[in-house]
């Protein structure tokens, strides 16, 4: 049981950050105390009308310095949705830190950073720890199907000898910035240069397998990426325009890990137009055999993040430590009342 109303800001209001703010409101949980945006159409306008609520008396502000948030006490969280580079998102989760705020984010890098970061990540530790506030990434992938849902699969097992975690997302199903994400309409040449240049693609797959590294206690001596474009066979009408038959409809990305331990790990992602979703996770035992975890029709990306930030806000709400977590290092997110 959550204890009193969460203080929650919505950083952030773009597709996946009005729907966080959207489930905060609709949630007798939590308590919208500001709503922050650089867009100058939302700027002004209260939060509620933009998440389709009705008005609820609190103005979207344009800048963290605008909000009125001083008249509330105790824990604050931020739930922030802008991007997915932690280089670029640091400032402003620093700048939330400063305003007293602890920050769960969609920002995928930011789900295990310490390699790919490893002297950023240090800094956010030391100076979330310095501001007693904790930051975390979190989300469905990375966050949870690849990486936590994988983690907590391993509980029912003894001598694991692999692990291999598929995930297929139809993104015709999905919002417009994910279709453009994974590389729909371009030519295979365009999608292999930028490719090439880590400029498309999947952003997290690589944190999602170290977060399991990581949570298994596990050694990794090698990492191996790769990313393929999925050319469609015939035309489509999605939302971000036609698809035309022998261009890009999607991707196709592994990675895979070896271990000092000889567990290997590798992580298969499909995005693409038309694939039949599913969401897999098989673990090779000695003592069990295969066992496998399906879920058959796949976790729909867009709501289930919304759902993980805001389990994970009610989960560590009133969680005393401070510094950069991840989500092998909290107790289990659930969607508590």
């Amino acid at each position: 049981m959550v204890a009193g109303r969460i203080n929650v800001l919505s950083y952030g209001l773009g597709p996946i950050g009005v729907k966080i703010m959207q489930s905060c409101m609709q949630s007798p949980s939590f308590r919208l105390i500001g709503a922050v945006d650089i867009d100058p159409d939302k700027i002004g306008k209260d939060a509620g009308e933009l998440a389709g609520t009705g008005p609820i008396g609190v103005a979207v502000s344009g800048s963290l310095d605008d909000v009125r948030d001083a008249a509330w006490t105790g824990r604050k969280l931020a739930l922030h949705a802008t991007g997915s580079n932690l280089e670029s998102v640091w400032p402003q989760i620093r700048r939330l830190l400063d305003h007293g705020y602890s920050v769960i984010s969609t920002c995928e890098q930011l789900s295990y950073p310490w390699d790919r970061y490893p002297e950023l990540s240090k800094q956010i530790d030391q100076y979330a720890r310095e501001k007693q506030q904790f930051v975390i990434g979190t989300g469905v992938n990375p966050g949870f199907v690849m990486d936590a849902l994988t983690l907590f699969a391993t509980s029912v097992t003894q001598n694991i000898t692999g692990i291999r975690v598929s995930r297929k997302v139809d993104v015709s199903k999905r919002r417009v910035p994910l279709q453009k994400k994974v590389g729909i309409g371009m030519t295979p040449e365009t999608f292999r240069e930028l490719a090439s240049n880590d400029r498309i693609g999947h952003v997290g797959l690589e944190e999602s397998l170290r977060l399991i590294a990581y949570g298994l206690n596990l050694s990794l001596t090698d990492v191996q990426n790769s990313i393929e474009p999925i050319i469609a066979r015939e035309e489509a009408e999605l939302a971000v325009g036609l698809l035309k038959k022998d261009e890009v409809s999607g991707l196709h990305q592994v990675a895979r890990g070896t271990t000092r331990e000889a567990i290997p790990i590798e992580l298969d992602l499909v995005m693409s137009v038309g694939v039949k979703q599913e969401d897999r996770i098989v673990l090779e035992t000695k003592d069990l055999g295969d066992v496998e975890f399906v879920i058959p029709s796949g976790i729909f990306g867009d709501t289930a993040t919304v759902n993980v930030v805001v389990n994970t806000a009610k989960t560590l709400y009133t969680f005393g430590g401070s510094g950069l977590l991840t989500m092998a290092d909290i107790c289990l997110t659930r969607n508590v009342s």
